[in-house]
């Protein structure tokens, strides 16, 4: 009796296991490959409960949603030769199972791939491009090229690229030691370049201002020496009518003026006193006498 009840049990297991072995559920987000001795026999799309031969078949299951692949930045040439660093995003999906178990087997063989192709389409490109316009170009105009051939090259994968954006664009710190003193040398010539100009400015104002100077020196000078010339005229004039009207009276005058220009600043002055030039002297001191 005992054995029979655990036959039973025995049995009641295995046909559990069997038929646990023998169903699968597929969900939503997911689609799945059946496979029969390794190799992929039939392809389960719809959500629901299937059923497999237990034993001699399996079950992969691959995400039917948008996966995203990302890099580090890593150097590109340019055209020139000149190395830029980019890194870059990606948005791919599953879009023929078969296939892509076929070829690829699970996500990380897909992300390897999907990278390489990505970045060989890419480097492509900007080995076209400029640095210039790497930098400041259009991301857009540089991206579309590299996902259209990107998603040719993938069609066979089972795989389609949704999106390919540049995340990042920047020079390597070599690059960019050398770009800060090309830049800094630039600056430097401009800035000599503005100090030189300043400086025949500053010449052509001063040669300019010294000749206005000269030229309003030589007016002043005329002027005055005109100015002068004219008193000169008047006070000849005006001694002229004075010495008309009293003779005596302007040698009086003409001699207090010697005597005060010869006298006022000496200390000694060795004359002859019976000299012409005392005659007035004489006079006064022999009215005091008197």
């Amino acid at each position: 009796m005992k054995n029979w009840a655990w036959s039973s049990i025995i049995v009641v297991l295995a046909l559990l296991l069997l038929a646990s072995a023998s169903f699968y559920s597929v969900r939503m987000t997911q689609t799945a490959v059946v496979l029969q001795f390794g190799k992929a026999v039939r392809v389960a799309k719809i959500p629901g409960l299937y059923m497999k031969w237990p034993l001699i078949q399996s079950v992969a299951f691959i995400d039917n949603r948008l996966s995203s692949y990302s890099t580090q930045p890593e150097s590109f040439l340019t055209v020139a030769k000149k190395p830029v660093l980019i890194s870059f995003f990606t948005e791919w999906q599953v879009v023929n199972p078969l296939v892509f178990y076929t070829r690829l087997h699970n996500d990380a063989s897909a992300q390897s791939r999907i990278g390489d192709i990505v970045r060989s389409s890419l480097r492509s490109k900007i080995g076209k491009m400029t640095l210039k316009s790497v930098i400041q170009g259009n991301r857009q105009e540089m991206i579309d090229p590299v996902l259209a051939e990107a998603n040719q090259r993938l069609q066979s994968l089972g795989v389609h690229l949704v999106d390919v954006r540049i995340m990042q664009v920047g020079l390597p710190p070599e690059v960019l030691q050398a770009v800060y003193k090309r830049m800094e040398a630039e600056r430097m010539q401009e800035a000599n370049a503005y100090r030189s100009r300043g400086a025949a400015d500053a010449a052509e104002i001063r040669a300019s201002a010294d000749k206005g100077k000269t030229q309003i020196m030589a007016d002043a000078y005329r002027q005055q020496e005109e100015l002068k010339g004219q008193g000169d005229a008047e006070a000849a004039s005006i001694y002229g009518a004075a010495y008309g009207k009293d003779p005596a009276f302007f040698s009086f005058y003409r001699s207090l003026e010697a005597y005060r220009h010869s006298l006022g600043d000496k200390d000694i002055l060795v004359l002859n006193p019976d000299s012409p030039f005392f005659k007035y002297f004489r006079h006064s001191l022999e009215s005091a006498g008197k």
